[in-house]
């Protein structure tokens, strides 16, 4: 009899498909330069976005092949379990050496925070990394160095990506996050490996609680080669070195259409959304 939750921990079913996706040729190994090249691709390619558990609350499935056909197949988007279990299995394949951590998310925050996120912390040559593809515009785009407190080390092109850097604080370890000489905290987790179940209550209430902050606006982002390219509240915003542009979708062809165009999804929103 399968375990209940098996399908959570199931491998990626089209690697090559998964591969063509976020448009990857490199070689199939478990390196620094490669998990770098994995992260840069998957996160240009494939978008941030809560389209499927946003205006109505619905709990998206952790199941491996429902997250593949959904993001892959029919070239969806994802919340940041869906976007972080996925690349897990990818991280599988090329063998690399890793576990999941449970993450809170603090953005300036110093009060008490739900934990509503995940990652993972991957061992190359007994080095520590943090790699994490499903934060939005917030991500880092490369692996962050655990053990090296002293520098920033930036995600990619500033001003738009934040730099980070870890912090020791007892047995829990903090990034701060620089972006344009603007500095937070941003996340804040435990380096010890939990099981991809532990996962399945805090989804379900990052995609249904009211208070949530997925749950006040559809939100639908991605990195592009210079900038970021990002939906909230119907408002697009495009970004690209220092420019920065806005404009509102006031139509669901238009709405439809940026998905498809700038973001790569296949979607057809409720024009009565539009109207509120």
């Amino acid at each position: 009899m399968a375990f209940l939750f098996s399908e959570l921990y199931l491998p990626i079913p089209d690697v090559d498909l998964y591969l063509n996706r976020i448009e990857y040729q490199g070689i199939r190994a478990p390196t620094l330069d490669n998990l770098k090249a994995l992260m840069h691709q998957h996160l240009t390619h494939i978008p941030y976005g809560n389209l499927d558990f946003y205006p109505e609350p619905k709990c998206p499935s952790l199941a491996i092949p429902d997250i593949f056909d959904k993001i892959i197949v029919r070239h969806g988007c994802g919340g940041c379990f869906e976007m972080n279990l996925l690349f897990f299995g990818l991280l599988k394949s090329f063998g690399y050496t890793f576990y999941p951590v449970i993450v809170k998310c603090l953005f300036g925050s110093a009060d008490p925070v739900v934990p509503t996120h995940c990652a993972a912390i991957v061992t190359i040559d007994g080095a520590r990394y943090y790699a994490d593809v499903g934060l939005g515009n917030s991500s880092p785009v490369v692996p962050v160095a655990l053990d090296d407190e002293q520098h920033w080390q930036p995600s990619a092109i500033f001003p738009n990506y934040y730099a980070y850097k870890p912090h020791r604080q007892g047995h829990v370890i903090v990034f701060e996050g620089n972006k344009a000489n603007d500095r937070m905290t941003m996340v804040s987790f435990v380096p010890v490996p939990v099981e991809l179940v532990d996962f399945i209550p805090l989804n379900y209430y990052g995609a249904t609680a009211d208070i949530s902050p997925v749950r006040r606006g559809i939100i639908v982002t991605i990195f592009t080669e210079d900038g970021t390219a990002q939906i909230v509240g119907y408002v697009l915003t495009m970004t690209s070195g220092k420019r920065k542009e806005k404009r509102k979708l006031k139509t669901a062809d238009e709405f439809n259409r940026a998905l498809w165009e700038i973001f790569g999804i296949r979607y057809e929103i409720d024009p009565a959304l539009l109207r509120k």
